[in-house]
């Protein structure tokens, strides 16, 4: 990955370093079109995770070649994005993304364009 180093640990404190977010006080739906617009790790995460549908903590450090604390500071952060949610019974991260609604068409359409 070609930003692994924004996530990394604060040697001095040992706690996660991360980007600051302009945070919300509820997450608004997302779809799969705001995933454009995550930075490469994110985005990278978000696309290998719809593929597993659900991950646990471990299996998404192992796949950002990152310790366990900096890939929750990234989960937490997707989190409060509203791009992940949680499921609490098995502790497995999945996907929070929405499927875009179809349009009604007027069923007079086709004699409109006749």
């Amino acid at each position: 990955m070609s930003d692994q180093n924004e996530w990394r640990l604060d040697q001095s404190e040992g706690q996660p370093v991360g980007r600051s977010r302009r945070s919300s006080a509820s997450p608004k739906t997302r779809t799969m079109a705001d995933l454009l617009f995550l930075p490469e790790t994110e985005r990278s995460l978000m696309n290998w995770l719809l593929r597993q549908q659900q991950a646990t903590l471990s299996e998404v450090a192992a796949h950002l070649e990152q310790p366990e604390s900096v890939a929750e500071t990234l989960l937490n952060d997707l989190i409060a994005q509203g791009f992940i949610q949680i499921k609490q019974e098995t502790c497995h991260y999945q996907p929070n993304l929405v499927s875009r609604k179809g349009r009604n068409v007027p069923g007079n359409i086709w004699d409109a364009l006749s």
